[in-house]
């Protein structure tokens, strides 16, 4: 109430009264609208092309990276299961490539107890000249050495398919003869597996001539072998140095061997039938290390020069080259 008894008019806005803008929320329904006509109730999401698009590329990039990651960890496995405790032994084959080399020498140099190895004579190929068994406990790791007779080509071309490692005896200034040659070129067509180069006969030469003889070497193995790296076993040093070489070498994979099961005879035996029907058959008794595939009991074999025959039995044994080291002392 006024004073005076008169009663306050209200304020009427004018023709100039400031009109401000609504808020245009476009002809959609707001979240709060569609909300509550929803109840909670929440649609299906459709992907885009664009979505759709980086989900295939981040899913291919997953596949990859595991492809990547599996196929390295079997290759650490392979390498990691040869020559140890739960794989077969490292076969190395010696081969002498001269005629005035003597591969017998460096494997005489092997057996040495300055090397650090257990060495078992029994536990090599049975019947062959030079073969034995080499534990190394420094390393962890075990080997099966045999040199076999370079004479013979085609026996040399059979134990250097199921070799894991080959040891090659070169000469000091020519390197291989030409028989040498004629092996190298046929290991090549074949498959050559992974390898080593030992040259004998640096230390009879003179001091001043060892470097300038070794230099024309490497540069004739250039040819032949990429990247080439020699070894001198003319001590039991030498001879640690080059195993361990053998034992952490990368291992070639050759395509004819992987996809097949191999194995070296260590021990043959040959039972003929008691029957008397005159037709000579009998039972060939095997024992050695199974490489490559697993072998079925129900597949045929090939016995190098004698045909395909049928398996009538398989069972494992004691390892042929004990791990441990005291297994050689008892």
């Amino acid at each position: 109430m006024a004073a005076g008894g008169e009663q306050q008019q209200a304020h009427r806005p004018g023709a100039y009264k400031q009109k401000n803008k609504l808020h245009k929320h476009g002809k959609h329904r707001t979240k709060g609208e569609i909300g509550r006509e929803n109840k909670g109730r929440v649609a299906v999401m459709a992907l885009t092309k664009k979505q759709r698009r980086e989900v295939k590329k981040m899913d291919r990039r997953n596949k990859a990276n595991q492809l990547r990651r599996n196929k390295k960890d079997s290759v650490l496995t392979e390498k990691r299961k040869l020559g140890s405790r739960d794989g077969p032994p490292h076969l190395v084959v010696v081969i002498a490539l001269h005629s005035g080399v003597d591969a017998g020498a460096v494997t005489k140099i092997l057996r040495g107890e300055g090397v650090g190895g257990v060495v078992h004579e029994d536990q090599g190929v049975t019947g062959a000249k030079d073969s034995f068994g080499l534990v190394l406990p420094r390393f962890k790791q075990r080997f099966i050495f045999y040199r076999p007779d370079t004479a013979d080509l085609h026996s040399l071309l059979d134990v250097a398919k199921i070799a894991d490692s080959l040891v090659f005896v070169l000469e000091s200034t020519e390197g291989w003869d030409s028989y040498g040659d004629y092996c190298l070129s046929c290991l090549f067509t074949q498959g050559l597996p992974s390898h080593a180069l030992v040259c004998q006969g640096v230390a009879d030469l003179a001091v001043k001539k060892r470097t300038e003889s070794r230099r024309a070497l490497l540069r004739l193995l250039e040819s032949h072998f990429p990247e080439p790296r020699l070894f001198s076993v003319n001590s039991e040093q030498d001879a640690t140095l080059l195993l361990r070489h053998l034992s952490a070498q990368k291992q070639r994979r050759l395509g004819f061997r992987s996809r097949r099961s191999h194995l070296l005879a260590q021990r043959a035996t040959y039972i003929p039938n008691t029957s008397q029907d005159g037709t000579g058959l009998g039972t060939l008794s095997v024992s050695g290390y199974i490489r490559g595939c697993p072998l079925q009991v129900n597949r045929l074999v090939h016995i190098t020069g004698h045909g395909d025959f049928q398996l009538s039995l398989m069972m494992p044994l004691i390892l042929m080259v004990p791990f441990n080291y005291w297994d050689f002392k008892k």
